[in-house]
């Protein structure tokens, strides 16, 4: 369960473990978390409160900055509402597993598909723990697909009422593979001092 304000209940407490899981240890048959509503909620909040939206582009070593209307943000925000997300197919077509990491002390929900040929690879929710419901703080997710002879590969973070970026690698069958990166901030607080850099969670 989960309120507007990106909060959730724990399914269950999991295992005090460190950040590399035990497979046998903590394998949830609870509901999943409602993932895409939690980003329908963040798109919603931004239509609502934001003030500006900044958006920095990285391709190769060219690097572009400037602010955006609303219509770029929902187009770019739409890569996260991808259909697996669906709760139905969601709960069906994945496992759920969870971990306490103790350097970050969040709370890690890990969704791996059952099938190996899923587009949508993996699904991690960050979850600071709290006495009566939690706070998601963050949600990355990979796919991968192909266009055409292409493969395209995809990793993307949503951090909570602050930014979220994806990270794209397009490898042709023939020739070098081309890295784009972009990012979208509303947060005020990170618009300065922002250089778009890469971090895999």
């Amino acid at each position: 369960m989960y309120s507007c304000g990106g909060k959730v209940q724990k399914p269950k407490e999991p295992e005090t473990t460190t950040a590399k899981p035990d497979p046998n240890a903590d394998t949830d048959t609870t509901a999943h978390l409602p993932v895409g509503d939690f980003i329908r909620d963040e798109i919603k909040k931004v239509e609502i409160y934001a003030g500006g939206i900044l958006r920095k582009a990285t391709r190769g070593n060219r690097k572009d900055s400037a602010f955006v209307q609303l219509d770029q943000f929902k187009k770019s925000a739409g890569q996260f509402l991808l259909k697996e997300l669906d709760s139905a197919y969601f709960q069906e077509k994945f496992s759920q597993t969870s971990l306490m990491d103790e350097t970050s002390q969040l709370i890690n929900f890990i969704y791996t598909p059952k099938d190996s040929n899923s587009d949508l690879q993996k699904v991690v929710v960050y979850v600071a723990p709290a006495k009566t419901s939690d706070n998601v703080e963050r949600i990355y997710m990979e796919t991968a697909f192909s266009q055409g002879d292409t493969l395209v590969a995809k990793k993307l973070t949503w951090k909570m009422r602050q930014y979220f970026y994806v990270l794209t690698i397009k490898q042709p069958k023939t020739g070098e593979p081309i890295t784009t990166l972009e990012k979208l901030i509303w947060d005020p607080q990170h618009f300065a001092g922002h250089n778009c850099i890469i971090r895999m969670y």
